[in-house]
């Protein structure tokens, strides 16, 4: 139902009875608006509490649904401070799924990871179980709840703000006004970008004149061969025909992705953004691959949810941004005490 949905959002049905459908997803969307309208706020008169911790709190999160390359950022993001500023952080996430989680513990295996919605509540447990002094609020933008120091916004370059129409008719959680919150704005997957990044740039900037925005590219590094446990080169894809899996926010990408790599996509079957795998989706998977004849499995970077009886690869990436913008935009920043040496 998601799936039939989202690709009612996305505009990937249109004519006919699609179009009362989204008549009816417009008149819900201006419902959802007044309903942020309102809980915006109740923050904002302090009719809701915002808390406050004795740590610094990085929030990173986007304005749509899925597919800006957040997961990897956080890491990324984590490691700088990590590595570079030499602070003790950690990261707290809501928890949408057992991937997301399990793969920043992978990434991150000196890093706390806590999961839950009363992020708050997480903030203070880092502190006092693991002495953390950072905390990357993962999908923090539109979590109100727990102050912060700093608010980084993800933008998708390739398809900046969909339709331009809020959840359920679009997949806007805010606004495009609701930036002029952000302090740094990250264009993502600028090396794909099919747009003019410049007039992406200054679109963003007459909604907020001072705020910084980077550029970042997430490109593949490896695969890693789930049959024999090893990282492989990118080169082992090309010329083969493959099926593709995935469950992210945008699956478009990723199959793009593979593509550049000279492999030939036999067939993407693509869930919805963290879907958690049934037995009838293992089923309809192993299905579709008896049917159809390919060379191996490429999926995105999570664990392989079903046996095939083929060669399984995940693609591994690495996020990279203008560091040197990064270290600019922190030196700035009198209320901010970390700073690069």
């Amino acid at each position: 139902m998601w799936d039939f949905i989202y690709s009612l959002m996305t505009d990937k049905r249109n004519g006919g009875v699609f179009k009362i459908l989204k008549a009816i997803l417009r008149v819900a969307s201006v419902l959802y608006g007044l309903g942020m309208v309102v809980r915006t706020l109740l923050y904002k008169y302090k009719i809701f509490e915002i808390h406050s911790v004795p740590m610094k709190i990085i929030s990173v999160g986007n304005i749509t649904l899925g597919g800006t390359g957040k997961t990897p950022f956080v890491v990324e993001l984590t490691r700088i401070f990590r590595e570079e500023f030499r602070k003790e952080p950690a990261v707290l996430i809501r928890g949408y799924g057992w991937d997301e989680s399990a793969m920043l513990k992978a990434k991150l295996k000196d890093t706390p990871i806590l999961v839950g919605e009363e992020r708050a509540r997480s903030a203070r447990r880092a502190i006092k179980l693991y002495g953390s002094d950072t905390a990357i609020l993962d999908d923090g933008f539109q979590h109100w709840e727990l102050g912060r120091n700093l608010d980084i916004v993800l933008v998708d370059s390739r398809n900046p703000f969909g339709n331009g129409c809020l959840f359920p008719r679009g997949v806007l959680r805010e606004r495009k006004s609701s930036l002029k919150r952000a302090d740094i704005v990250v264009l993502t997957k600028v090396n794909f970008g099919t747009g003019d990044t410049e007039q992406l740039k200054a679109e963003i900037w007459k909604i907020r004149g001072d705020i910084e925005i980077l550029e970042a590219v997430h490109r593949p590094r490896h695969f890693y061969d789930t049959k024999q446990r090893k990282d492989v080169d990118l080169s082992r894809v090309s010329g083969k025909r493959v099926m593709l899996l995935s469950s992210i926010g945008d699956p478009e990408y990723f199959e793009d992705t593979v593509k550049g790599l000279g492999a030939v996509v036999v067939e993407h079957i693509a869930f919805g953004d963290h879907h958690n795998y049934s037995e009838s989706d293992k089923s309809r998977i192993i299905k579709r691959c008896s049917e159809r004849a390919f060379d191996l499995i490429v999926t995105t970077e999570r664990k392989r949810c079903c046996k095939t009886g083929k060669d399984e690869y995940n693609l591994f990436g690495s996020y990279r941004s203008c560091s040197s913008y990064s270290y600019r935009y922190n030196k700035r920043q009198g209320g901010l005490d970390w700073q690069t040496t």
